[in-house]
């Protein structure tokens, strides 16, 4: 089972099915996650604040690299106008954004994946009175 955990803003995104991927760094292992294993999708950061907000499987993994301005999905090189929508569509406000977040967590180059999932969004509960 994986879990991923999304900010609060890209909630409706993924309950719609909008945004139905995400990018991430490789784990130890160093092998993506396989086509078919369980995700768990979550807003908020820590045990007090995360809310599960879908669950499902992923159905296609694809290797992310990015390094300086240059960024390949399943090995073929993206334009600047493709990694500024790739950066969009995950949720970021432009590509240098992303790069920047990606510097941050995993330093450059970042090797890592792009997971795509079939998600089943959970019935929000409000709390009985």
């Amino acid at each position: 089972m994986l879990d991923y955990y999304f900010p609060v803003a890209l909630v409706p995104e993924i309950i719609s099915g909008r945004k139905n991927r995400v990018v991430a760094a490789l784990p130890a292992s160093g092998l993506p996650p396989p086509i078919g294993s369980r995700v768990q999708l979550y807003s908020g950061s820590g045990k007090k604040d995360r809310v599960l907000i879908a669950q499902g499987r992923i159905c296609a993994v694809r290797p992310v690299l990015l390094w300086g301005d240059l960024m390949a999905v399943d090995g073929c090189d993206l334009s600047a106008a493709e990694a500024e929508d790739f950066a969009l569509a995950e949720g970021y406000a432009s590509f240098e954004q992303l790069k920047a977040w990606c510097q941050q967590h995993h330093a450059l180059p970042f090797s890592g994946y792009l997971a795509q999932w079939e998600a089943h969004p959970i019935p929000i509960q409000s709390p009985l009175f």
